[in-house]
Order: C-alpha cells, then structure tokens, then sequence
C-alpha cells in the first residue's frame, strides 16, 4: 500500500516553503526545501510519494487549496522576529471573524491560510506546524546572513524529526486503511 491518499492522489504531507532567495534571510524556506528536495532524492518511492514540497516567495490564497487532502502541513518561513532564532510550532486557524479578509499578499500567514481552508471547504484543515528562523536582513540583492547561516543546520534537525513523526503517522494511517480494505 502506498502512503499516497487514494481519495485525492496527493501525498498526504504536504511542506510549503515560503521566502525570497534574493532578499537575505528571507531565503531560509528555500534553502531548507532545496536541502529536503536533495534528501528526498536519497529516499525510498514510498517516502517520496508521500512527501510534496511546494516553493513559493509567499503565501496567497491559491495554497489553501493545496492543503486539501493533506494528513499533516509543514510551513517554513523566515520572520522579522519571533521569540527563539529557530523554532516549530503548531498553527491552528486565525479567528474566522479575521480571516478571509486577511489572507492577501505579503501579509499572509499560515495561521489566515488555514482560517481560509476552514472557510471555503467548511471543514478542519490538516494538522499543520510552523517551522521559523528569525531573520535579521531581508534587503533585496543580500545573501543569506551569518546568523541564518549557522542556524540551519539546527533548522534542519527540526525538520527532519518533524519528517519523522509525519511518515510514521502517514505509514500508520496507510497500513490502518489497507487492513480496513481486507477485512
């Protein structure tokens, strides 16, 4: 049994890279989904089936659509400023009075994105994580900073465990589904 969804065809994780490479450390999200792409390569069909990146400088509203038939989401984004230089949290929707009438361009965040899947199709959306650097330039033309630098190998750690326990609950689910089929 694959860990592809049989329903939709999609894989059932789903990783969003959102940043600008040309812009500092707004280039955290693809970096690290270069850094996935090149590892996802090295991995079993199953493993790869089950995982789809997407890479885009931001969020709009075309990607709620994208999460559609997702298991498990995994956003990855630079921000101005956040409490820790790497961290991974969990995102649940933005209050439903705010919305839809957030999610537009450069202001977007995965917590509106999830708020306006809820909207649209009238049901939860996937599980879904934030996975941040807190960036510290973000000038048009400059490269990755030293900082940024020096914290994706940590980035990385974090990713790969959120990997891990998104294809063991993936795995889980398909060998469940396959089970239900035979009996």
């Amino acid at each position: 049994m694959s860990l592809m969804d049989d329903c939709i065809g999609q894989a059932p994780i789903l990783v969003l890279a959102v940043g600008n490479p040309s812009r500092g450390d707004d280039a955290f999200g693809p970096l690290l989904a270069q850094q996935l792409q090149s590892w996802l390569a090295t991995q079993t069909t199953e493993v790869q089936q089950a995982i789809e990146l997407i890479t885009d400088q931001q969020l709009v509203v075309e990607h709620a659509l994208d999460l559609q038939g997702r298991e498990q989401v995994l956003f990855i984004d630079a921000a101005a400023q956040h409490d820790a230089p790497v961290a991974l949290r969990a995102v649940t929707p933005s209050p439903s009075n705010h919305a839809p009438a957030r999610v537009n361009s450069h202001r977007s965040t995965p917590d509106d994105l999830l708020a306006l899947y809820q909207s649209l199709l009238s049901q939860p959306p996937p599980q879904a994580d934030l996975l941040t650097l807190t960036g510290h330039g973000f000038e048009l033309g400059a490269p990755l900073s030293d900082t940024a630098q020096a914290l994706l190998p940590q980035a990385w750690k974090l990713l790969q465990g959120w990997l891990d326990q998104a294809l063991a609950h993936a795995l889980a689910a398909a060998t469940n589904t396959e089970r239900a089929g035979h009996a």
